[in-house]
């Protein structure tokens, strides 16, 4: 049993208050957007050789994610767990038969009746439920509680938890949580609260909820905002610039005509609600309530090659990545502090530069400064990992300097959770209900009176 302290108590169930010789299971993961090396897919492979450890010779463990793409498959991701896990089976005497895919509730319920000591996952739940999204109010009437109902439930999805999702709900009729899950929250709390002076947020990346990561910093004197690339570095620029901030004399006249596309091909479906965001932040921002740091030198392409300018040139080209200046700069302020970084800080396919690439450059200045370096997102990660020998990671992990998340933007809501109060993120909340019960029937079995 674990307690984590927030604005109240979270009481959750691990997996060491799991009975043993358990039968069949229900495992919810996240592998959604793997890419490879995933630290999603290494987290659910360990816990289903854990989950068999626990469970009798003939139980299968039923499992299931979601995608992000509407409609899409889990197919490669799958794909890529399966061969992990066979990887890492005992080969003379594997403790699981068959690894197969599904893509139906009802073909999920079928190889459940005909296979065992087998994992079947169940094919991008939001296509497979239809109330996967809108749970009806009565949840426990669906196809899916009834197929799950009475058995063992673990969660592995954090990263899904600040959502109402009912292959979340399932969990109030039962709840384990695998480590990962207990370890990360535990560690999202303690990034949000713990006193070790000034902290420095990185945000990177694309998606425009990086802008929600940026306001929970609000009114935080004991934290900083690096702004390290990505589209929403420049949709958060041209909300400076529109603004007409007393930054004037370090920003551009405008973003320029390749970076504004930018802007337009990404959040076209979304501009309006972004643009609002990003100008409420910048007035934020020039009031001094969040504090940011900008970069002072950027990457662009212009003409189809590279090139290192001022952020005020950034209008010549489209932004890569930030400068090299701009890391050093914030080597040195981070230097003996904790840095957490959101978002990754250059396109995936600029890694295949390797030791030139600026995700390399930005880790081997963080990790040669800071006191501890959180990198979170199963994409960051997934990045910083194909640099694995060359930055010699598993050392940075060995002593403790680097530490690594999965939970992409649960972190946000429930760091607002913890500085707001309000409510509970829905999915943590049911892990919790699920865990009091779980905790509750272990211990109503074990009394040794009737």
């Amino acid at each position: 049993m674990k307690l984590i302290k927030g604005p109240e108590e979270v009481i959750l169930a691990d997996l060491s208050d799991a009975r043993d010789h358990m039968g069949t299971v229900f495992f919810r993961t996240d592998i959604n957007e793997p890419p490879e090396p995933s630290v999603k897919v290494e987290q659910a492979t360990e816990t289903i050789l854990q989950i068999r450890q626990l469970q009798t010779p003939q139980a299968n463990i039923l499992s299931t994610s979601h995608s992000s793409i509407e409609g899409g498959s889990l197919k490669d991701n799958f794909d890529i767990l399966k061969s992990e896990i066979e990887r890492k089976l005992d080969p003379i005497s594997p403790e699981i038969t068959d690894i197969i895919m599904v893509d139906t509730l009802e073909k999920l319920k079928k190889a459940d009746q005909t296979h065992t000591s087998s994992v079947i996952f169940l094919d991008n739940v939001r296509k497979a439920v239809p109330e996967e999204r809108n749970p009806p109010r009565d949840s426990s009437q669906t196809d899916l509680w009834r197929l799950l109902k009475g058995l063992p439930k673990i969660n592995g999805a954090l990263p899904c938890c600040h959502r109402d999702n009912l292959s979340l709900r399932v969990f109030t009729d039962g709840c384990f949580c695998n480590d990962y899950f207990i370890r990360e929250l535990e560690e999202a709390t303690q990034l949000f609260a713990v006193d070790e002076g000034l902290k420095i947020w990185g945000i990177a990346g694309a998606k425009s909820s990086k802008l929600d990561a940026i306001l929970v910093t609000e009114n935080r004197e004991d934290v900083i905002v690096g702004l390290m690339g990505g589209p929403v570095f420049v949709l958060l620029l041209w909300a400076l610039i529109n603004e007409k901030s007393s930054l004037g004399r370090t920003l551009p006249n405008s973003i320029g005509k390749a970076n504004r596309q930018l802007l337009e091909d990404l959040y076209s479906s979304e501009w309006e609600k972004a643009k609002r965001k990003a100008l409420a932040l910048a007035k934020k921002i020039e009031a001094q309530t969040i504090q940011a740091i900008l970069p002072i030198d950027v990457i662009v392409q212009i003409n189809g090659r590279e090139r290192v300018v001022n952020l005020k040139d950034i209008n010549k080209g489209r932004l890569i990545s930030v400068g090299p200046n701009t890391m050093t700069m914030m080597g040195n302020i981070c230097a003996k502090r904790v840095f957490l970084q959101n978002g990754s800080v250059e396109p995936r396919s600029a890694l295949a530069n390797k030791t030139e690439s600026g995700t390399f450059l930005f880790m081997k200045e963080m990790l040669r400064n800071v006191k501890t370096l959180f990198v979170n997102g199963g994409d960051t990660v997934s990045d910083v990992r194909l640099l694995e020998k060359e930055l010699d990671l598993p050392k940075y992990r060995k002593n403790g300097k680097l530490r690594e998340m999965a939970v992409g933007g649960f972190v946000v809501q429930w760091w607002n959770y913890l500085s707001r109060g309000g409510e509970m993120p829905p999915g943590i909340e049911f892990a919790q209900t699920g865990s009091l019960r779980s905790l509750y029937e272990k211990f109503k079995s074990e009394q040794s009176f009737t």
